[in-house]
Protein backbone atom coordinates (compact mmCIF):
# COMPACT_ATOMS: atom_id res chain seq x y z
CA UNK A 1 0.00 0.00 0.00
CA UNK A 2 1.33 3.39 -0.99
CA UNK A 3 -1.26 6.03 -0.19
CA UNK A 4 -0.98 9.65 -1.28
CA UNK A 5 -3.30 12.64 -1.39
CA UNK A 6 -3.56 14.54 -4.67
CA UNK A 7 -5.96 17.49 -4.96
CA UNK A 8 -7.80 16.27 -1.85
CA UNK A 9 -8.40 12.79 -3.33
CA UNK A 10 -6.86 9.62 -1.88
CA UNK A 11 -4.66 7.58 -4.21
CA UNK A 12 -3.35 4.05 -3.70
CA UNK A 13 -0.33 3.01 -5.75
CA UNK A 14 -0.89 5.95 -8.09
CA UNK A 15 -4.60 5.36 -8.70
CA UNK A 16 -7.56 7.04 -7.01
CA UNK A 17 -9.39 4.81 -4.56
CA UNK A 18 -13.03 3.95 -5.18
CA UNK A 19 -15.18 7.10 -5.19
CA UNK A 20 -18.84 7.23 -4.10
CA UNK A 21 -19.70 10.94 -3.79
CA UNK A 22 -22.08 11.83 -0.99
CA UNK A 23 -24.63 14.64 -1.26
CA UNK A 24 -24.36 15.11 2.51
CA UNK A 25 -21.63 17.71 2.50
CA UNK A 26 -20.90 21.35 3.14
CA UNK A 27 -18.34 23.90 2.05
CA UNK A 28 -14.56 24.04 2.02
CA UNK A 29 -12.65 23.37 5.24
CA UNK A 30 -9.04 23.46 6.40
CA UNK A 31 -8.73 20.19 8.34
CA UNK A 32 -6.67 20.05 11.53
CA UNK A 33 -8.19 16.98 13.21
CA UNK A 34 -8.73 13.35 12.21
CA UNK A 35 -11.74 11.64 13.80
CA UNK A 36 -12.03 7.85 14.06
CA UNK A 37 -15.47 6.19 13.90
CA UNK A 38 -17.05 2.77 13.62
CA UNK A 39 -20.02 2.20 11.33
CA UNK A 40 -22.15 0.19 13.81
CA UNK A 41 -22.74 -2.31 11.01
CA UNK A 42 -21.27 -5.29 9.22
CA UNK A 43 -20.51 -4.31 5.63
CA UNK A 44 -18.95 -1.43 3.77
CA UNK A 45 -21.77 -1.57 1.25
CA UNK A 46 -24.41 -0.89 3.89
CA UNK A 47 -22.36 1.92 5.41
CA UNK A 48 -21.74 3.58 2.06
CA UNK A 49 -25.40 3.26 1.05
CA UNK A 50 -26.38 4.99 4.29
CA UNK A 51 -23.80 7.77 4.04
CA UNK A 52 -24.67 8.68 0.45
CA UNK A 53 -28.41 8.72 1.19
CA UNK A 54 -29.47 12.37 1.26
CA UNK A 55 -32.31 11.72 3.70
CA UNK A 56 -29.91 10.35 6.31
CA UNK A 57 -28.00 13.64 6.57
CA UNK A 58 -24.80 11.94 7.70
CA UNK A 59 -21.54 11.29 5.93
CA UNK A 60 -17.78 10.90 6.32
CA UNK A 61 -14.76 11.24 4.10
CA UNK A 62 -13.79 7.55 3.98
CA UNK A 63 -15.21 4.11 4.69
CA UNK A 64 -12.51 1.55 5.47
CA UNK A 65 -13.61 -2.08 5.19
CA UNK A 66 -12.43 -4.95 7.36
CA UNK A 67 -10.09 -6.19 4.64
CA UNK A 68 -8.48 -2.75 4.33
CA UNK A 69 -10.23 -1.69 1.13
CA UNK A 70 -11.32 1.93 1.13
CA UNK A 71 -14.00 4.12 -0.46
CA UNK A 72 -13.90 7.92 -0.51
CA UNK A 73 -17.18 9.79 -0.18
CA UNK A 74 -15.93 13.38 -0.30
CA UNK A 75 -12.69 15.28 -0.95
CA UNK A 76 -10.74 15.89 2.25
CA UNK A 77 -11.15 19.67 2.04
CA UNK A 78 -14.94 19.44 1.99
CA UNK A 79 -17.05 19.38 5.16
CA UNK A 80 -18.82 16.07 5.83
CA UNK A 81 -21.39 15.39 8.53
CA UNK A 82 -19.69 12.83 10.76
CA UNK A 83 -19.13 14.61 14.09
CA UNK A 84 -22.40 16.34 14.98
CA UNK A 85 -22.48 18.37 18.19
CA UNK A 86 -18.86 18.14 19.24
CA UNK A 87 -15.86 19.96 20.66
CA UNK A 88 -12.08 19.55 20.52
CA UNK A 89 -9.62 21.71 22.46
CA UNK A 90 -12.19 24.44 22.90
CA UNK A 91 -13.35 24.47 19.27
CA UNK A 92 -16.96 23.47 18.71
CA UNK A 93 -18.65 21.83 15.72
CA UNK A 94 -15.77 19.63 14.62
CA UNK A 95 -17.22 18.99 11.17
CA UNK A 96 -15.86 22.40 10.24
CA UNK A 97 -12.22 21.42 10.76
CA UNK A 98 -11.98 17.62 10.75
CA UNK A 99 -11.70 14.59 8.49
CA UNK A 100 -13.80 11.54 9.35
CA UNK A 101 -12.73 7.90 8.84
CA UNK A 102 -15.51 5.31 9.21
CA UNK A 103 -14.35 1.74 9.95
CA UNK A 104 -16.66 -1.20 9.31
CA UNK A 105 -17.31 -2.59 12.79
CA UNK A 106 -20.50 -3.40 14.69
CA UNK A 107 -19.20 -2.05 18.00
CA UNK A 108 -20.63 -3.42 21.26
CA UNK A 109 -21.27 -7.13 21.69
CA UNK A 110 -23.51 -8.59 24.41
CA UNK A 111 -23.51 -11.98 26.10
CA UNK A 112 -26.80 -13.85 25.77
CA UNK A 113 -28.23 -16.04 28.54
CA UNK A 114 -26.93 -19.16 26.81
CA UNK A 115 -23.42 -17.72 26.64
CA UNK A 116 -23.58 -16.85 22.95
CA UNK A 117 -22.23 -13.45 21.89
CA UNK A 118 -24.60 -11.22 19.96
CA UNK A 119 -24.26 -7.82 18.33
CA UNK A 120 -26.01 -5.01 20.17
CA UNK A 121 -27.09 -3.43 16.89
CA UNK A 122 -28.38 -6.75 15.48
CA UNK A 123 -29.32 -9.07 18.39
CA UNK A 124 -30.24 -11.89 16.03
CA UNK A 125 -26.63 -12.06 14.82
CA UNK A 126 -24.45 -14.45 16.78
CA UNK A 127 -20.82 -13.34 16.81
CA UNK A 128 -17.92 -15.81 16.76
CA UNK A 129 -15.79 -15.40 19.90
CA UNK A 130 -12.70 -14.99 17.70
CA UNK A 131 -14.24 -11.77 16.32
CA UNK A 132 -14.74 -10.23 19.76
CA UNK A 133 -12.61 -8.95 22.60
CA UNK A 134 -13.48 -8.42 26.24
CA UNK A 135 -12.84 -4.75 26.99
CA UNK A 136 -14.15 -1.91 29.12
CA UNK A 137 -15.04 1.44 27.60
CA UNK A 138 -13.52 4.56 29.13
CA UNK A 139 -17.04 5.91 29.62
CA UNK A 140 -17.61 3.32 32.35
CA UNK A 141 -20.41 1.38 30.67
CA UNK A 142 -20.72 -2.33 31.45
CA UNK A 143 -20.80 -3.64 27.86
CA UNK A 144 -18.53 -6.70 28.17
CA UNK A 145 -17.37 -7.34 24.60
CA UNK A 146 -16.60 -5.40 21.43
CA UNK A 147 -15.99 -6.48 17.86
CA UNK A 148 -12.29 -6.51 17.01
CA UNK A 149 -10.71 -4.43 14.25
CA UNK A 150 -8.77 -6.79 11.95
CA UNK A 151 -5.08 -6.02 11.49
CA UNK A 152 -5.57 -5.45 7.75
CA UNK A 153 -8.11 -2.73 8.53
CA UNK A 154 -5.96 -1.04 11.16
CA UNK A 155 -2.88 -1.22 8.92
CA UNK A 156 -4.69 0.33 5.96
CA UNK A 157 -6.23 3.03 8.13
CA UNK A 158 -2.85 3.93 9.64
CA UNK A 159 -1.15 4.18 6.25
CA UNK A 160 -4.00 6.32 4.92
CA UNK A 161 -3.87 8.50 8.03
CA UNK A 162 -0.14 9.04 7.57
CA UNK A 163 -0.76 10.35 4.06
CA UNK A 164 -3.70 12.51 5.10
CA UNK A 165 -2.01 13.96 8.18
CA UNK A 166 1.12 14.76 6.17
CA UNK A 167 -0.92 16.42 3.41
CA UNK A 168 -2.77 18.73 5.81
CA UNK A 169 -0.32 19.07 8.69
CA UNK A 170 -2.76 17.33 11.05
CA UNK A 171 -1.31 16.68 14.50
CA UNK A 172 -4.42 15.52 16.39
CA UNK A 173 -6.31 12.21 16.11
CA UNK A 174 -9.39 11.60 18.26
CA UNK A 175 -12.23 9.14 18.53
CA UNK A 176 -15.82 10.21 18.09
CA UNK A 177 -16.25 9.60 21.80
CA UNK A 178 -13.46 12.06 22.57
CA UNK A 179 -15.20 14.92 20.77
CA UNK A 180 -18.78 13.99 21.77
CA UNK A 181 -18.54 11.94 24.99
CA UNK A 182 -22.13 12.48 26.07
CA UNK A 183 -23.53 11.15 22.79
CA UNK A 184 -21.08 8.71 21.23
CA UNK A 185 -18.89 5.75 22.16
CA UNK A 186 -17.14 4.91 18.90
CA UNK A 187 -14.60 3.69 18.00
CA UNK A 188 -14.82 1.83 21.31
CA UNK A 189 -12.14 0.12 23.40
CA UNK A 190 -11.24 -2.43 20.73
CA UNK A 191 -9.69 0.34 18.64
CA UNK A 192 -5.92 0.58 19.37
CA UNK A 193 -5.94 4.35 19.68
CA UNK A 194 -2.64 4.87 21.52
CA UNK A 195 -0.57 2.71 19.16
CA UNK A 196 -2.44 4.13 16.14
CA UNK A 197 -1.66 7.72 17.15
CA UNK A 198 1.97 6.76 17.73
CA UNK A 199 2.22 5.00 14.40
CA UNK A 200 0.62 7.82 12.42
CA UNK A 201 2.06 10.83 14.20
CA UNK A 202 5.41 9.35 15.20
CA UNK A 203 4.92 9.86 18.92
CA UNK A 204 6.56 7.67 21.55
Amino acid sequence: MAFTVVDHILYNDGKPVSQKPTPNRGGVITPSLLVIHYTAGFTAQSAISTLINKSVQASAHLVIDRDGSVTQLAPFNIKTWHAGQSSWKGRKMCNGFSIGFEHVNCGPVLERGDGKLISEVAPSKVMPPSDCVRAHHQNGEKTPFWQIYPQAQVDASAEIAKAVCAAYGIKDIAGHYDIAPRRKRDPGPAWPMASYQSRVLGRK
